[in-house]
């Protein structure tokens, strides 16, 4: 019977070598993926962090444009087609560093225009592009509103 067992435990030796270098490969895997998952996880949140900079970006071009075409006290003010503003590194109530926007106009029946009715007020749509920048990221947000003139 003892001859069996020390028998027994010599076919044995080397198997704790083998289940150690399993454990270490296998652990090694997870660790890999965990890392690549914090990765990924931290460049989404600079994405969104980004993206919703360019957006307060844009809106805050919309409102700096509506401001210059309705100016406070004064009275309105009409805009040509094509850009209206080029907002560099936004200072308006606090700055938004590496951020721009573009503010673009385009008229509709317009008093100039070949086909202006009387009747109908003229249209304005405002279009404004925040771009904000952050080491190789860009993110760009785009935002829209239409307003009239009731002259």
């Amino acid at each position: 019977m003892r001859l069996n067992a020390l028998n027994s435990i010599q076919r044995q030796q080397g198997s704790a070598l083998v289940v150690a270098i399993f454990v270490i490969v296998v652990l090694g895997l997870l660790v890999s993926v965990l890392s690549k998952l914090v990765r990924t996880s931290s460049d989404s949140t600079v994405i969104e962090v980004q993206g919703n900079r360019a957006f307060m970006a844009a809106q805050s071009g919309i409102q700096r444009a509506m401001l210059e075409l309705y100016p406070i006290g004064g009275s309105f003010t009409p805009c040509s087609d094509g850009l209206l503003a080029d907002y560099d590194s936004l200072k308006i109530a606090a700055p938004i560093e590496k951020c721009t926007a573009k503010v673009t106009c385009q008229a509709y029946n317009e008093p100039s225009d070949p086909d202006y009715d009387e009747k109908i007020a003229s249209h304005y749509r405002l279009e404004s592009t925040g771009t904000c920048e952050a080491g190789n990221t860009i993110t760009t947000r785009k935002l829209a509103i239409e307003t009239r003139a009731v002259e």
